[in-house]
Parts: C-alpha cells; structure tokens; sequence
C-alpha cells in the first residue's frame, strides 16, 4: 500500500463505489483514485465507515443525499435484534464537508424539525410507527441525552444555532467518525505523453506518472488501462486488442516521439 503520495489538495471526486472487501474507491475527472479501507485488527474503531464513506451521519441512500451532494453508495448486510438479514445503503460523499452538511441540512427538513430529541432516534435508526423501541435506540436516546444536556422534550427546531450544532457534533460522535491515515492509498492514473508506431500501429506508450517517464510496450498499457491506471480506452475487435485516447483528447498520430 502505498504511503507517501498525498492526493492533490484541490482533488474533486466525482464517483465512488465499493471496492475489495469493506473498502471505498473514490474517482477524480482524470480516473485518479483513492481508496480507504477499515482496519482488518480486531477491535480497531480506525478507518469507520462514516469515515470511509465521507458520511459523518452514516445517511443512507436516497433523493435527499442525492440532491445534496452524494456521489455513489454502497451497501452492506446485517442482523437486526430478531436474528432476520438486513440490507442497509449508505451514501458516500466527496468530502467530510458536504457529507456533514447533508446531515445538518436533513434535521431541518420538516420530517425531523419538528420531531423532539427524545423522538429523534426512533426516526433516524429507522423505526416504523407502531414498533417497539430497539436497543439500538434506547442506547442513541440515552447517549444524547448525556452527551448533549438538553431538554429531551424540545424539539430540534426549537434549538438555537450552538445547540443545534452540538446535537449534531454529538450524533457524528455517536455514529463514529473514526480516520486511518494508513488506511488511505492514492493512486494516481497514468497518461499518455508519446508513442511510437510501425506502419500505422502503435509499439510502444512513453507513459507519464506524477514521478517519472517511462516506455511501456503496448501489451503493458493494455494491462495498465484494463486495471484503471492509464487513461486509455481499450478497444477489443475479432482481430486485435488496442488502445485509443478518450474523445476529444490528443489522437495518438499526433503523439509520435
């Protein structure tokens, strides 16, 4: 895993999916990548999903993350108190920024302002009207009630701004906001600088990373661009494999070295 190349500070992820196991991968413009990954050590807390996915609140997928800023989503599976399989949808989003304030924007959504805080966890863990409380939300009722010091009877649009921002400081606390800077590998795609060609095929690929140049024979980028890291098309007909570049991008006739 690599540990000593940073993303770029100006980084704009566009998509993310789920990746290999319990990891997330994050795609720029250019196909750049990231990827964060939990702690496989028993009883690590680093490398959460609210953080993996971005998501202080763990908010699942929808039309409300959508419209506020979500860029993919991943789903996982679970039991719930009665021992029955339940999938759950999480959203992912580019930064801690936008996933946060996707939370703060949902509690001002008529649904949750004017619900009170003794309310509030019944709603967001997801319980139906009619159902028993679970333990899952007794213990988020109990938590917020110590950690927060309010009113449990008040509602969340009855809240001034510092306590509003404390209630939802309190619920990312309880959701687990829990970073691994070990568990984040960049990887950076490749392009194509140069080429070389013989009667009208292209031989050889002068490939730029953020660290060198280098030539690569044709067989090598088609490796490079079927596994995401050279931005390539690659083409397959009855006869042959081969690359070409993106549309609108340098025709590779006018990239000879």
């Amino acid at each position: 895993m690599s540990q000593n190349i940073a993303p770029p500070a100006n980084v704009k992820w566009i998509k993310a999916e789920k990746g290999e196991g319990l990891s997330i991968v994050y795609f720029d413009q250019e196909g750049n990548k990231l990827i964060r990954r939990k702690d496989p050590n028993p009883g690590s807390l680093k490398g959460s999903k609210a953080w993996r996915h971005n998501n202080p609140g763990n908010l699942v997928s929808g039309p409300f993350v959508k419209q506020h800023g979500s860029i993919g989503s991943a789903s996982y599976s679970t039991k719930n108190e009665q021992g029955k399989e339940q999938k759950y949808t999480f959203a992912i989003f580019p930064s801690y920024e936008v996933g946060r304030t996707a939370m703060a924007l949902l509690f001002k959504e008529p649904k949750y302002s004017k619900l009170t805080l003794e309310a509030l966890p019944r709603k967001y863990t997801g319980i139906e009207d009619g159902k028993p409380d679970t333990k899952e939300a007794i213990a988020y009722r109990d938590f917020l009630k110590k950690a927060t010091k309010l009113d449990m009877k008040r509602t969340i649009e009855s809240l001034n701004e510092d306590e509003f921002n404390t209630l939802i400081q309190k619920m990312e606390n309880y959701e687990g906001w829990h970073p691994w800077a070990e568990g984040e590998e960049f990887i950076p795609v490749q392009k194509i600088i140069g080429v070389k060609m013989n009667h009208h095929k292209v031989t050889d690929f002068l490939i730029l990373s953020l660290t060198e140049k280098r030539w690569i024979t044709r067989a090598e980028a088609i490796n490079l661009a079927e596994n995401q890291l050279l931005r390539a098309v690659v083409v397959h007909n009855k006869k042959q494999t081969y690359l070409r570049p993106f549309p609108h991008e340098t025709p590779y006739r006018d990239l000879v070295c």
